[in-house]
């Protein structure tokens, strides 16, 4: 028997414990393959021989720097057709009461409005997105 999919709007207000962002809106991109974080600033190093990714996140009013020592660069297709090579983190994503470990890409979305986006990887036999719905889920 099929799981019963969870109806979700087109925004969300998520939390991203490991992050430290205890609740941001997230807006579900069902065209994107991955999930995208906003970052403030990035630098990869290498620390007693191990590489090692420091982001500094600003989301949901707090600021919170984080280091990731499992992390990789992947390229990006965006939807006007442009390749970028982007980091590729894991994180938690909690959206009332269900936490989802998923991949996000990290990209400056600073002119966006959006911090987050979430996409069908995160989405996939989990949620199903009601377009003409907001916060859903609360």
């Amino acid at each position: 028997m099929a799981k019963a999919l969870i109806t979700i709007g087109r925004l969300e207000h998520i939390a991203l414990p490991g992050l430290g962002v205890a609740r941001v809106e997230a807006k579900i991109d069902t065209g994107a393959y991955r999930s995208a974080l906003h970052y403030q600033r990035l630098q990869q190093r290498t620390k007693a021989g191990v590489k090692q990714l420091v982001v500094t996140f600003q989301m949901g009013g707090v600021r919170k720097t984080k280091v990731f020592r499992t992390f990789k660069r992947v390229t990006v297709k965006s939807s006007n057709g442009e390749t970028s090579r982007r980091y590729l983190i894991s994180s938690q994503v909690k959206l009332n009461g269900h936490v989802v470990r998923t991949q996000a890409t990290l990209f400056d979305r600073s002119d966006m409005k959006y911090q987050v986006l979430l996409g069908r990887k995160f989405l996939r036999g989990r949620f199903v997105v009601d377009v003409g719905r907001k916060n859903v889920l609360g």
